[in-house]
């Protein structure tokens, strides 16, 4: 048996946490709870280079006690990420791209960053409209891409079909990790506040740039994928098993002056209880 842990959007500086102190109290909890591997599913800073100095500290901290991986989310590309380096970095740890076979066990982790494609909108079939909103209004504006986010989700596409169709090949079970949700049905209930066309354009707008439901569909199809990890929804996202899958969301989510979407007093208790923990 393995113990696995898995995270995703601490979002350390928006939440305004001392990574010093967030980074003692993770190691020791999840050193108290015999957790073997840590899965974080993207979006820790602003900032790629801070995200992997974070995650390189915390594994030298666990030495090898606790393995520790972790892809990267939109919030992370904002800062010190070019394109060229997230799609081709090899550096310990980051599992974009790549995978880890969970020792004593069939279970294989699956990693990539994953993107978005606009099929969660009504504004699926616009998409020069939505990359007009998107320049104006979304921070992902400034993420640095050679093509558009159709092209960049075929690449997405393209590079799990060849992961899937790898640990196929190798008799594994899957376990995926990606930061965008990979179906509609895991997004929030519609706010009863969208209630005027411009508010339904912008919750249409937001919504395109949640995830893809052809991710989703790829997941399902191959047989070998048995629990999908994903981030970028924050809030309380239910499980979903759908054609043999099930959905997992681990989400920290953001609490500040304007918004708060714990369900807990600090960060400390909203980690902790957001933290998923599997026996494999």
């Amino acid at each position: 048996m393995v113990r696995i842990a898995i995270s995703s959007d601490n979002h350390l500086d928006v939440n305004q946490v001392d990574p010093a102190a967030a980074l003692a109290m993770q190691a020791q909890y999840l050193q108290d709870h015999s957790v073997q591997y840590y899965f974080y599913a993207g979006d820790l800073f602003n900032d790629f280079t801070q995200t992997r100095q974070y995650m390189t500290d915390l594994q030298h901290r666990l030495a090898d006690r606790v393995h520790v991986y972790y892809i990267a989310g939109n919030h992370d590309l904002l800062q010190y990420a070019s394109y060229d380096q997230i799609e081709h970095l090899s550096a310990p740890g980051y599992l974009h791209r790549h995978y880890v076979d969970l020792p004593g066990t069939n279970w294989r982790m699956i990693g990539n960053n994953g993107w978005y494609d606009y099929s969660f909108s009504t504004y699926r079939d616009d998409s020069i409209a939505v990359r007009q909103w998107k320049r104006v209004y979304w921070l992902d504006s400034e993420i640095e891409q050679p093509g558009d986010d159709q092209e960049r989700m075929n690449n997405v596409l393209s590079q799990v079909t060849a992961q899937l169709a790898a640990a196929k090949d190798a008799g594994k079970r899957v376990l995926f990790l990606t930061h965008f949700a990979p179906r509609h049905e895991l997004l929030a209930p519609r706010p009863a506040g969208v209630n005027t066309p411009r508010r339904e354009r912008f919750y249409q707008m937001i919504t395109a740039m949640m995830g893809s439901d052809r991710l989703g569909d790829l997941l399902e199809s191959t047989g070998n994928v048995k629990y999908a990890f994903y981030g970028h929804l924050h809030g309380i996202h239910p499980p979903l098993e759908h054609n043999g899958v099930t959905y997992l969301n681990q989400a920290v989510g953001v609490r500040n002056k304007r918004i708060n979407e714990w369900q807990q007093d600090d960060f400390t208790a909203q980690w902790q209880s957001s933290l998923r923990i599997l026996d494999l």
